[in-house]
């Protein structure tokens, strides 16, 4: 495919070139955006100076041994990353018509949810879609919203605090699930309580999760008039619990991570917080006219997949 502006004939730009600007923004480096393409540094090096000479402006410039793009380079890189995900969108969509069920999904996903969510999704995989082969990679949803919009991955499984979850131009957040957020501590610290008033603990020590974990941990905090004292830092799910039932701290942690915890330890409970905390978990894919086989096999997948055995309530 290659774009033009009209009545200039020089001012035009092709698909590969479009990747080739994607893939320089991402790696800095000529060598390693030509390995990762599948060309050679000199190819993707006279690719660049042709599309320098139709527009008449920089496009990359030197940067210690590397590389970086010029601002109009970053322009064609940036508008670029919407027009190959339309392009590899439209060639799957005729893929699919053409009957093509195969290939591979690729699917990036939060810690809790590689030990609950992502094997029910294989196991569906495995029966409705066996000629799918599913790549997994694990990232909290910084990192996993960033390898979308670097086309590492097809679609991103993350969590999202009210709203909060930070996701890349041109991509849309489709929700499947709600869950709570509990309040775990000691028994001796819990005693007779059923429920947790985060204001009754302002005092208390706690632990911190991830990053959006101890932002929300933060904010809950502050909607009740105190800052956390945070001692401990951890985002492993089964340390902060035992860490939370020997004493001495306390910590907020979702359903999801319950569940993929496996067990609560004996000298700990687990509160619901009054009023209730709570986040939501969903896909994010890239806003395309047409929707790709693989994201709509993804979202076909998670639609069926029952998250009530670990605490989650369908928003789908």
């Amino acid at each position: 495919m290659t774009t033009q502006r009209t009545g200039d004939p020089l001012g035009s730009i092709d698909s590969t070139e479009l990747r080739i600007l994607h893939a320089l923004a991402t790696t800095g480096s000529l060598t390693a955006a030509a390995a990762s393409l599948g060309l050679s540094q000199p190819a993707v090096s006279q690719r660049i100076k042709r599309v320098e000479t139709r527009l008449a402006v920089p496009l990359i410039e030197r940067q210690g041994r590397g590389i970086r793009l010029t601002p109009a380079g970053q322009i064609l890189a940036d508008h670029g990353r919407t027009v190959v995900a339309e392009i590899d969108a439209a060639l799957a969509a005729i893929d699919d018509l053409r009957g093509e069920r195969g290939g591979t999904l690729r699917l990036v996903g939060f810690p809790s949810a590689s030990a609950t969510i992502v094997p029910a999704v294989m196991r569906r995989l495995a029966t409705e879609a066996p000629d799918v082969s599913l790549q997994y990679r694990e990232a909290e949803p910084p990192a996993a919203v960033a390898m979308l919009r670097d086309g590492e991955v097809d679609c991103a499984l993350i969590f999202d605090y009210a709203g909060a979850a930070e996701r890349p131009a041109g991509s849309v957040f489709t929700p499947f699930w709600r869950e709570e957020v509990k309040l775990v501590v000691s028994q001796e610290r819990a005693g007779d309580q059923h429920e947790a008033h985060l204001g009754e603990y302002a005092a208390e020590h706690w632990i911190a999760g991830c990053e959006k974990c101890r932002g929300h941990l933060l904010t809950a905090a502050a909607e009740h008039g105190f800052e956390p004292d945070i001692i401990q830092e951890t985002d492993n799910v089964p340390a902060m619990l035992a860490m939370a039932a020997a004493g001495g701290a306390v910590a907020m942690v979702p359903d999801l991570a319950l569940a993929a915890a496996r067990t609560l330890p004996d000298d700990a409970c687990a509160l619901p917080i009054v009023p209730p905390r709570t986040r939501t978990i969903g896909l994010v894919s890239m806003d395309t006219a047409n929707e790709s086989p693989q994201v709509r096999l993804a979202k076909r997948m998670l639609g069926g997949v029952d998250g009530s055995c670990w605490g989650l309530e369908s928003v789908a």
